[in-house]
């Protein structure tokens, strides 16, 4: 799409044809509470904060150059305030960027330089798109299909994947949406979990299978080829799963964090779980797999330590433990896509960066 352009923007059954939203005004500083780091392919990094503490229950999305520029609100190439917390942040592409944010909304940011108009220097900016409101409650999840064609693109999503599968979001309302490629509606399932959705995976082996878990215990995986195409793969009341992400190359197996601070494989297709280590004696909620070793999986939760695990065939073992570089809980995880150096950040305001051997 050319700039200026006007985005028609599918809001439920209408269309409301509305121009996306420049951002000019960049926060004064980066919020202690750093929920979220997201890499783009090119290696700069986006930053989600969420103001817990204070009177406007607001989220800053942040962009630096460098990892090693944040959390310097100075060194930032751009900022832009919300009004609502950030959940989730995905780069759906070099220029794109999808957030879930506590509103329920799923907002599509574009990743905007230009050169100044008055100074020999180039501009960056955040082009903010109308929100697509169809959850009810605060979304907890997003998660994206990757294997976008470069070749394709389509109004909303610049080289989007040409299946029509791109994005899924799980919210507290108890329902998963599968959004397409033009942020359109694939499907909505609803009641995916009664009691509220709090994490979802898309299958990078096939752009119609994905897993959700709900606060009820349960795990589901879907495949929306099928009539049926819900099947549940895991129930535990004693273990409750609070993240799940599918092992890398592995169809069929999930891995699964729970609520005690466990980690195990479960294979989708037999319903058995193997491989189980206790990572800690707290939440897990976060996991990030390295792209370059994909046997490796960076874990946090509610604690200060940053954990990498090493995931193999049938068998989990601890890699890596750092409890030195936080002061508070530990949220966001995120793999540089070059150089494989592993970058997390906390509520203390600290962006820190690992090299795991």
């Amino acid at each position: 799409m050319e700039d200026g352009m006007v985005d028609v923007v599918p809001q439920g059954d209408l269309a409301f044809a509305q121009a996306p939203v420049v951002s000019n005004y960049t926060p004064k500083e980066v919020d202690d509470h750093i929920d979220v780091l997201e890499f783009g392919s090119n290696g700069q990094l986006y930053l989600a904060t969420s103001s817990l503490n204070k009177r406007s229950w607001t989220g800053d999305l942040w962009w630096f150059q460098k990892p090693e520029d944040a959390p310097k609100a100075s060194e930032a190439c751009t900022g832009y305030r919300i009004d609502s917390g950030i959940a989730q942040v995905k780069a759906i592409n070099k220029t794109q960027l999808v957030l879930g944010l506590d509103s329920g909304a799923l907002q599509l940011v574009r990743i905007c330089t230009t050169t100044h108009e008055t100074k020999d220097t180039l501009h960056h900016f955040f082009e903010m798109h109308p929100t697509y409101c169809e959850h009810d409650d605060r979304i907890t999840d997003v998660d994206v299909w990757r294997n976008a064609d470069d070749s394709t693109s389509s109004p909303a999503i610049e080289g989007a994947a040409s299946t029509p599968n791109l994005v899924i979001s799980g919210c507290m309302d108890g329902r998963v949406i599968v959004w397409d490629k033009n942020m359109g509606i694939s499907y909505n399932l609803h009641p995916a979990h009664p009691a509220g959705v709090i994490s979802v995976s898309c299958n990078q082996e096939d752009n119609h299978i994905f897993a959700t878990a709900g606060l009820e215990g349960k795990i589901k995986v879907w495949n929306i080829r099928n009539v049926k195409s819900c099947r549940t793969v895991y129930t535990d009341e004693m273990e409750p799963p609070a993240v799940i992400s599918w092992v890398p190359g592995r169809k069929n197996t999930l891995l699964v964090a729970s609520k005690t601070g466990a980690v195990f494989l479960l294979n989708t297709e037999t319903k058995t779980v193997s491989a189980h280590l206790s990572v800690m004696d707290r939440e897990i909620r976060n996991l990030s797999w390295s792209s370059a070793r994909p046997q490796l999986c960076a874990v946090a939760g509610d604690d200060v330590t940053v954990h990498v695990i090493k995931v193999e065939e049938e068998l989990i073992s601890n890699h890596y433990t750092n409890d030195q570089s936080h002061k508070d809980f530990v949220r966001g995880l995120a793999w540089h896509p070059s150089s494989d150096v592993l970058w997390s950040s906390g509520w203390d305001n600290r962006v820190c960066q690992h090299q795991v051997p």
